[in-house]
């Protein structure tokens, strides 16, 4: 089994990203996929749009998961309600094809997405540059893709 360029290049952006960039990359996932499933019920589409908005249900439901309130207290609850809200919205947008819930998790989802790329930028300008020589460095060496990786397709998928 052999990973295409753009596959390696994904497990190697994935395998070395801070959390708050797997966070952005997941946020991304799930607005493609929702922003998919809009575009396919205009091209009437339903069976692909059903997918789509399945699959940015289960990047929501992953980034549920992942909260911890024992880690996050209070913000952590904050955070959890609103991509409860934004699942939801998801939901209601396929069981009733409601283009006003799906806009509604895309806003909400949009408005995520800034908030970690700031977040990211500003976690990128206090880190200190990466030295070779410094034993405490943070930088994740890169994967070896000289041996066979298993490539799992259950789950979900940032490239979806």
């Amino acid at each position: 089994m052999s990973f295409s360029a753009r596959e390696n290049y994904l497990f190697t952006e994935v395998r070395t990203a801070t959390p708050q960039k797997l966070q952005v990359m997941l946020i991304d996932a799930a607005l493609r996929s929702a922003n998919r499933a809009l575009q396919q019920w205009h091209e009437g589409e339903e069976e692909a749009a059903t997918k789509s908005l399945l699959h940015a249900q289960s990047v929501l439901g992953e980034m549920l998961a992942a909260i911890d309130p024992k880690v996050g207290g209070d913000l952590s609850k904050r955070v959890a309600a609103i991509y409860e809200f934004i699942f939801r919205s998801l939901v209601t947008a396929g069981y009733r094809r409601d283009e006003k819930s799906l806009a509604d998790a895309i806003r909400v989802l949009e408005i995520e997405r800034e908030t970690w790329s700031q977040l990211c930028e500003q976690v990128a300008a206090e880190t200190p540059p990466y030295r070779a020589d410094a034993p405490e460095s943070r930088v994740v060496p890169p994967m070896a893709f000289d041996r066979e990786v298993p490539h799992y397709s259950g789950g979900f998928s940032v490239e979806a």
